[in-house]
């Protein structure tokens, strides 16, 4: 089980070994190659995430009920689908699981379109959720490692830039198109777009990153000291480290209290409350706030607690659910409130996975990531949960106070136990530029 030594230990050798390049603000050409795919893929995803009910029940012609079903069984898929990326990244490497599964995730996307009745709809939509969901730990596995040391948490926060703008990009696209064509010919022409723009993403990641040997290195260290110390590469292995256990556990909750009630809970309410209209304005309140205020607030972070700016996103959580249960659902007040909540996820959002990726052994870096993505699938999977059970029961209402409470006693919590939560070489946000020039020492 690695101790707080242990990861004392890696944390440190980590920074030491950054090379030069790492100390500066500009993202290596493999990590702004990720990136830039992210923004072309998201920009595909965008126009097609929010119409998948759409799609399933106008276009493939699937009764409601078994809709319903789809999207349980689609939520297993995920869950088995992280778990297998994390273990196929860490057996041949990120870039042939990226490059695999954004081929089978546009052919996928291909199928969709195609689709005109509910077995093959269901099956595009399953084969397209497991390509998927392999690919998101291998993603983060290979930004990790295209940024290593102090430049990190910056290269996640330009990636959640990324899919931020590029949803928004996609959302802006999709409607135009819908008005444009109609609902038929233009979601089939939206699913083509999106197959185009994952086999887009699988070109630049095929051409343009390639392995350091560097980290080939550090794996063959890694590996033989794993099979000294009997730890192995699995699962178990990863479940072992305590640290990664608090963050997965934190993650969860935080998904499942708020970014999951974003998606499941606020569209419910106002789908109850008769304001769906409003709902487009409300996703693009979150995702403008979020692509335009990401990389701002990140330039302002390194140095600072980690501890301290999850707490403080959990708290602007916390404030967004307060807004939405003292008011009804109106367009201001959801749009008030998702820009609210995306304050919160550009302060959460790029801590997690520069963590996760601190602290994992070179020869469990895509099981880790696994572990992280299963615990936002896992929240996702909570957060409806929640809601189903609560307005099965006729009490919608007490959602987003109960949401709202948990994330500020759970902030509160986080920032007195902060010492318990982080190891003190994890507990800063690494400085990429120091901000003077360390003096020489004076020969004796």
């Amino acid at each position: 089980m690695p101790t707080s030594e242990t990861i004392r230990d890696r944390a440190r050798a980590r920074l030491r070994s950054a090379p030069h390049a790492e100390r500066t603000r500009r993202l290596p050409s493999a990590a702004r190659v990720v990136v830039g795919g992210e923004l072309l893929s998201s920009v595909g995803s965008g126009t097609t995430v929010p119409f998948l009910l759409v799609y399933l029940h106008d276009a493939c012609h699937t009764p409601m009920g078994v809709v319903s079903m789809l999207l349980v069984v689609r939520a297993v898929m995920a869950l088995a689908g992280a778990t297998l990326g994390g273990v196929l990244c860490d057996r041949i490497g990120a870039k042939a699981v990226v490059v695999t599964a954004l081929v089978v995730t546009a052919v996928c996307s291909v199928g969709m379109a195609a689709a005109t009745s509910p077995l093959p709809g269901a099956a595009a939509v399953l084969a397209h959720t497991a390509g998927y969901t392999v690919l998101a730990p291998a993603l983060d596995a290979m930004l990790a490692q295209a940024a290593p040391g102090p430049l990190r948490q910056a290269a996640f926060a330009w990636r959640n830039t990324a899919v931020n703008l590029g949803g928004a990009l996609g959302a802006a696209a999709a409607s135009l198109t819908l008005v444009v064509l109609g609902a038929g010919s233009g979601l089939k022409l939206l699913y083509v777009l999106d197959g185009f723009s994952f086999a887009g993403f699988a070109l630049l990641v095929a051409v343009r990153v390639t392995s350091s040997p560097q980290r080939a290195k550090a794996m063959e260290m890694e590996s033989a000291t794993a099979g000294g110390a009997g730890q192995g590469g699995t699962y178990a292995a990863v479940a072992a480290d305590p640290v990664l256990r608090r963050i997965c556990l934190l993650v969860a909750f935080t998904v499942a209290t708020g970014f999951a009630q974003l998606q499941i809970g606020l569209p419910t309410l106002a789908t109850d409350a008769g304001a769906q209209a409003e709902l487009g304005w409300m996703f693009a309140a979150f995702m403008v706030t979020s692509a335009i205020l990401q990389i701002p607030v990140q330039r302002r972070l390194p140095g600072r607690s980690r501890v301290g700016v999850l707490a403080a996103a959990l708290m602007c959580m916390a404030l967004a659910w307060t807004v939405i249960s003292v008011s009804r659902p109106s367009p201001v007040t959801l749009a008030v409130t998702a820009a609210v909540l995306a304050v919160g996820g550009t302060l959460f959002s790029p801590v997690p996975p520069t963590l996760v990726n601190d602290i994992a052994p070179a020869t469990l870096l895509g099981r880790y990531n696994g572990a992280h993505m299963l615990a936002w699938t896992g929240g996702f999977a909570i957060g409806a949960a929640a809601t189903s059970a609560l307005l099965a029961a006729g009490a919608l209402g007490a959602l987003f106070p109960l949401c709202a409470a948990a994330l500020a006693l759970t902030a509160g919590h986080l920032w007195y136990r902060r010492g318990r939560f982080l190891p003190a070489p994890l507990m800063g946000i690494p400085v990429a530029v120091p901000p003077h020039p360390v003096p020489k020492e004076s020969a004796s």
